[in-house]
């Protein structure tokens, strides 16, 4: 039987709902049961398992950490807001791009969070040596790519401010950096600017002005493990690309986007017209 709340299916890898859903899913799920599992003696044990640590030799043998320690979390508070924050910006930059984006965006910048977070522990003595937990690197990049994609797209904070996204990010950015010259938590805000780097670069290299080299390839690959195996041909198959225009004569105004970004503020991105939704991509694209 399939369970469902709100619409959604509550299995994390169901096709139907979005990728942000499903990473909220996870997410939500693996604080659940490290927290049952905390309530007896061997609890610790496992979170040390999936925790990153700064050590170098336990990365070794333990290298699924650089990816587990994204899912976990410590404390419920400390869920929520990384699950608010993925869910209101990540869900606008999955209805322009599509759900392969999210996943690269999420894992790729928690990745990068942590690899940045390992070098600064092992060059500084300030960062401390807990080791980390948390999305926070994977949803600064998600904020941060979103950002860089639509840096107009106006949004309503708690409902009466209206801010574009560009200043959204980089006021989290400026925050981050303060917190690095803080005395509390100084490899999370590390983790932060790792993911905040991997979501400017990523979505500069969809756009075509800066190159990941291999980064499609290793997510092509990751992505056809998650497939099952069909012995039948699709009739067509299509993907969301964005990309630049292909004569300068092509690029749309800024009076046009700004038009198009307030109506999907009004009424979301469905109601586009199939020619609005053409002109956003080819915005997507230019430098």
């Amino acid at each position: 039987m399939a369970y469902t709340f709100a619409g959604y299916s509550l299995n994390p890898f169901a096709r139907s709902n979005t990728a942000v859903i499903n990473i909220i899913l996870l997410c939500t799920i693996t604080w659940i049961a490290t927290a049952i599992v905390q309530l007896f003696p061997i609890g610790y044990w496992v979170m040390d398992r999936l925790k990153l640590s700064p050590d170098l030799s336990e990365l070794i043998w333990q290298p699924w950490t650089l990816i587990s320690y994204i899912f976990l979390h410590d404390g419920f508070f400390h869920l929520l807001f990384n699950m608010l924050w993925l869910f209101f910006i990540g869900s606008i930059l999955e209805d322009l791009t599509g759900k392969k984006h999210i996943w690269r965006t999420f894992i790729g910048g928690g990745v990068l969070g942590g690899l940045a977070y390992l070098l600064a522990a092992n060059l500084s003595s300030r960062v401390g040596a807990a080791g980390i937990v948390g999305a926070s690197g994977g949803v600064m990049a998600v904020v941060v790519a979103t950002a860089v994609f639509v840096p107009r797209y106006r949004v309503f904070l708690f409902g009466i401010l209206q801010v574009e996204l560009m200043w959204i990010a980089a006021f989290l950015v400026f925050f981050d950096l303060l917190g690095i010259a803080g005395s509390v938590n100084q490899g999370g805000y590390v983790a932060h600017l790792g993911g905040t780097l991997f979501g400017l670069l990523y979505m500069l290299h969809t756009k075509g002005i800066f190159e990941i080299p291999g980064i499609d390839g290793l997510a092509n690959w990751f992505g056809k493990l998650r497939k099952p195996k069909s012995h039948l041909k699709p009739v067509r198959s299509a993907r969301v690309e964005i990309r630049k225009p292909e004569k300068p004569g092509q690029s749309p105004n800024q009076q046009e986007i700004d038009a198009i970004l307030d109506k999907i503020n009004q009424s979301g991105y469905n109601s586009l017209t199939k020619e609005e939704k053409e002109t956003l991509f080819r915005a997507g694209g230019n430098p």
